[in-house]
């Protein structure tokens, strides 16, 4: 969840840490290999999120806070998980983001990810399940 364009709107926000919420009440995980991080535009969404009790459910899913503003959507996610990037540069591999952010061209977020679809905070929760 990123871009301090699509972390503005609070009504998405919180549907996306309610859905969270609903999810882990409901025993469903994030799947082993799908990164996730949370990188709102500013310190607000994270007071709105613990106020409402959203923090620690999303926070199970994996979406621990990275940072403020410009993090994940200029490409500085971090790495990937060990051994995704060499698939890929083997050429055994293609792998593709679901980010809230405003742009999807190629290597956007890191160089060997091609494929990047923009979805709102609530969609990429669900397609991180």
């Amino acid at each position: 969840i990123t871009s301090c364009t699509n972390t503005s709107n609070p009504q998405v926000m919180l549907a996306a840490g309610l859905l969270a919420r609903n999810a882990v009440e409901r025993g469903l995980e994030r799947r082993p290999w799908v990164k996730t991080s949370l990188a709102p535009g500013s310190r607000v969404v994270m007071d709105y999120y613990e106020r409402a009790g959203l923090l620690e459910p999303l926070s199970t899913l994996g979406f621990e806070l990275v940072g403020f503003g410009c993090t994940t959507c200029i490409g500085n996610s971090g790495p990937l998980l060990p051994g995704v990037s060499e698939a890929v540069r083997d050429g055994e591999l293609s792998v593709a983001s679901v980010l809230s952010g405003n742009r999807n061209f190629e290597g956007r977020i890191h160089p060997d990810v091609r494929l990047n679809y923009l979805a709102s905070p609530p969609l990429v929760v669900a397609y991180a399940l």
